[in-house]
C-alpha cells in the first residue's frame, strides 16, 4: 500500500461556522501490472456540528477498475481489532452514507460517488473520534475477489459546554483544546474532564504524544489542519500520569504548556496529543488534542 498525504481544506462553505478540515491518503492495490485505487484511502474530518447532514464536498474515486460489472459501496463499523487507537466506531454506519450505494465504471476503469454524513442534534455526539470503513467490492472474476476499503476518520466540534456524558466507554472533554495568547518562556495552563462512562472503575494512563508522518506507515493520528508537531513533549506537563475514576463517573485534570524562547511555528501553531487510555488490555482509549498558539 502506498500512502500519499496531503492537506487540503474544503473549497466552498457549506453552511458551517467552522471550516471543515480533510486529510486525505491515497491506496494503490497492484495486481496483474497495474493498479486499482481507492481515493481518497482515508482522511480525518475535523470539526463536523452535531445535527448536520450533508455532503462532504469530496467523492469517492475508483481507478484502474478492470470489472465492468457494478461495485458495491459497503460502510461498515470497524471491528475493534482495526481500530485506530484513541478512535471507536461510528455508533451508526448508516449515518456515513452514499446516494447510490451501488456504482458502474465507465469505459476507461473510474467510478465516482458522493459522500455525505448525517450527525444527530444530541450533545452526547460533541467531543467525538470516530471511525468508518468503506468497502468497494467488484463482481468476482473467477476465483479472486478483492474489496477496496477506505478509513475514514470523524472527529465532532469540541466543546466543555456539555449538559450530558459524552457518548462511548471513554470520553474526553473537550476532545479540542486550543490554548492561545502564549507567551514564549511562560507557562499557560489548561483543564479537561475525563468521563469513565462504563459501570466499572477504570484506571487511565495519560500521556503526552506526537506523531512524525511516514509514507509507508500504518494510519495514525493526523496533525490539526494548519498546525506542527511540538519539538519536545517536555513542553507539556500533566497534572497526573494516572488517574483512576469510578463507574459512571468524571474527574478534573489539569495540564500546562510552554513553548521555549526561539521555537516559533509556520502556520497557525503546535500542536501535541493528550493520550488518555485504559490499563487493562483492550480497554478504551481517547485523546485531546491541545492546540498552542500566540
Amino acid at each position: 500500500m502506498l500512502a500519499f498525504l496531503f492537506t487540503q481544506g474544503l473549497k466552498r462553505e457549506l453552511l458551517m461556522k467552522k471550516k471543515l478540515c480533510l486529510l486525505f491518503f491515497v491506496c494503490c492495490f497492484i495486481k496483474t501490472g497495474h493498479a486499482a485505487t481507492i481515493s481518497p484511502a482515508s482522511f480525518c474530518l475535523e470539526n463536523f456540528d452535531i445535527g448536520m447532514n450533508m455532503y462532504l464536498g469530496i467523492d469517492l474515486s475508483l481507478s484502474n477498475v478492470s470489472n465492468q460489472g457494478p461495485i458495491d459501496l459497503n460502510v461498515r463499523k470497524p471491528e475493534r481489532s482495526r481500530l485506530l487507537k484513541g478512535y471507536e466506531p461510528i455508533p451508526d454506519a448508516k449515518w456515513f452514507y452514499f446516494l447510490n450505494p451501488q456504482i458502474v465504471p465507465g469505459k476507461d476503469g473510474c467510478a465516482k460517488a458522493r459522500m455525505f454524513l448525517k450527525v444527530p442534534n444530541d450533545q452526547q455526539y460533541l467531543n467525538q473520534h470516530w471511525i468508518v470503513h468503506v468497502a468497494a467490492s467488484p463482481p468476482k472474476v473467477g476465483l479472486f475477489s478483492m474489496d477496496l476499503v477506505g478509513f475514514y476518520m470523524i472527529e465532532t466540534r469540541a466543546s466543555d459546554k456539555i449538559s450530558k456524558p459524552p457518548y462511548g466507554p471513554l470520553g474526553v472533554v473537550p476532545s479540542r483544546l486550543h490554548l492561545t495568547h502564549m507567551v514564549f518562556g511562560k507557562n499557560k495552563t489548561g483543564q479537561f474532564w475525563i468521563y469513565n462512562n462504563e459501570n466499572k472503575p477504570q484506571t487511565y494512563s495519560i500521556s503526552v504524544k506526537t506523531y512524525q508522518p511516514s509514507m509507508y506507515s500504518k494510519l495514525q493520528i493526523s496533525q490539526a489542519s494548519g498546525f506542527e508537531w511540538i519539538k519536545d513533549v517536555k513542553w507539556i506537563k500533566l497534572s497526573t500520569s494516572q488517574v483512576s475514576i469510578n463507574g459512571k463517573s468524571k474527574k478534573e485534570l489539569h495540564l500546562q504548556a510552554k513553548i521555549p524562547k526561539g521555537h516559533q511555528y509556520q502556520n497557525e501553531g503546535w500542536e501535541a496529543i493528550i493520550m488518555v487510555e485504559s490499563i487493562q488490555k483492550a480497554g478504551p482509549a481517547g485523546f485531546l488534542r491541545l492546540l498552542l498558539s500566540n
